[in-house]
């Protein structure tokens, strides 16, 4: 009985701080402060995946999920990159061979956040119509229910969308800065594209054009130079 009462006052506790934690920021929400609602909810999210840190540490480091991300998520975020340099920088794709290996880092994390989202949707759907049913029956089994791995699964998922988003939105910002010095590792500076020039680096195209770079202050904001094979 004493576990009984234990875990209704811990089901408590938690109810309290989620409603807390949603309250204030849809507050801060209504005044704008999108940036302190957020950070709200991820010190929030931080706090319930605390305690599930050790399982954490024991998921991602688990052969499942190393070959997930190595065979799923890393083949799905190599083709998307190779595809989008290729139609972005108009270059075919035989001539890409090292940059989409480097922007797919970032593009890898925004596609496993993509998944994480997916199957924390899925699971908290299966979670509430699971809830539902349970709550037809006898306290104790609700009690056992809330305890399970299921419930501590879900609510690890949930949290862990919020905590993920931050990498996330990073990775976006951040794979056009990737992806516009991650093209000179397919550049070289010895090329029949042009004459070899301090600075200057070349990408083909394709049979008949190529990229001239030149690597000064301006090489992020200017766009490179279309010029013609002499091949």
């Amino acid at each position: 009985m004493n576990d009984l009462g234990d875990a209704m006052r811990e089901k408590t506790k938690n109810f309290l701080l989620l409603l807390g934690a949603v309250a204030v920021g849809l507050l801060l929400l209504k005044f704008k402060h999108v940036f302190i609602a957020f950070s709200v909810l991820f010190i929030y999210s931080l706090y319930k995946l605390y305690p599930e840190r050790y399982l954490l540490a024991k998921i991602i480091k688990s052969a499942f999920a190393i070959k997930f991300y190595n065979v799923v998520v890393w083949f799905i975020s190599y083709v998307l990159t190779l595809k989008m340099l290729s139609v972005i920088y108009g270059v075919d794709e035989e001539y890409l061979k090292f940059s989409p290996a480097v922007v797919a880092i970032p593009i890898s994390i925004c596609v496993l956040y993509f998944f994480l989202v997916l199957v924390a949707g899925i699971s908290s759907v299966v979670g509430m119509i699971t809830g539902n049913v349970v709550g037809f029956l006898p306290e104790r089994v609700k009690v056992y229910y809330e305890q399970s791995i299921i419930v501590r699964f879900v609510t690890i998922l949930q949290s862990l969308v919020i905590v993920v988003a931050i990498p996330f939105f990073l990775a976006a910002i951040s794979s056009d800065y990737v992806a516009k010095i991650a093209i000179l590792s397919d550049a070289s500076f010895l090329s029949d594209c042009g004459v070899k020039q301090w600075r200057v680096m070349y990408l083909r195209r394709n049979n008949n054009e190529c990229y001239r770079f030149t690597l000064n202050r301006s090489f992020f904001s200017e766009q490179p130079v279309i010029v013609n094979s002499k091949k």
